[in-house]
């Protein structure tokens, strides 16, 4: 479990050091911290307002990271990204339904504003679409999920020593700054 960990929080690492518009990483550890097996903690440059779609697919990237790397390193997926895959698809909804990220769906915001009532959906918002709308926006949340893994599982795969070696020295001191 130890060594899983170890792997998961350096996908994280390695996924935010070699992204451009990922903010950069302060400090991994493989100490447990509350529910979590491990943490790696980023931290931005400046503050921010407000986010490009490429921050944002790259966040999402990182997030996959722990994920990719248990399924590179050891064939597997585990729970510990469950909030890996929370933090990702609520993202990607935002993106999708809430900031016109999706050219299919267009410049549109759903389920943002209003009241809430019998109807709302799962995320507590008011549902102001149809039901094919509502399978178009779960259809390009899939999409930008399925993309981002794929280019994390490309990118983990290129950077496979730079994985290796961040989860050798996590091992071995716990922690890295």
């Amino acid at each position: 479990e130890k060594e899983l960990t170890a792997y998961h929080e350096a996908g994280h690492a390695v996924a935010a050091t070699v992204l451009d518009e990922a903010d950069p990483v302060h400090k991994v550890t493989i100490l447990p911290m509350g529910m979590a097996l491990g943490v790696t903690q980023q931290l931005p440059q400046e503050d921010k307002h407000s986010y490009s779609q490429q921050y944002l697919d790259d966040s999402i990237v990182v997030a996959m990271g722990g994920r990719i790397a248990e399924r590179l390193v050891f064939g597997v997926v585990s729970t510990g990204a469950n909030n890996d895959l929370v933090v990702s698809t609520e993202r990607a909804r935002k993106m999708v339904r809430e900031w016109g990220m999706s050219d299919r769906v267009g410049p549109m915001a759903w389920g943002s504003q209003g009241q809430v009532f019998l109807g709302e959906d799962l995320m507590g918002n008011a549902r102001d679409y149809s039901d094919e709308t509502a399978r178009i926006i779960d259809q390009e949340v899939e999409q930008i999920l399925r993309a981002c893994e794929k280019r994390c599982e490309d990118l983990l795969t290129e950077n496979r020593n730079g994985l290796d070696l961040v989860a050798r020295r996590l091992l071995e001191h716990e922690t890295i700054d």
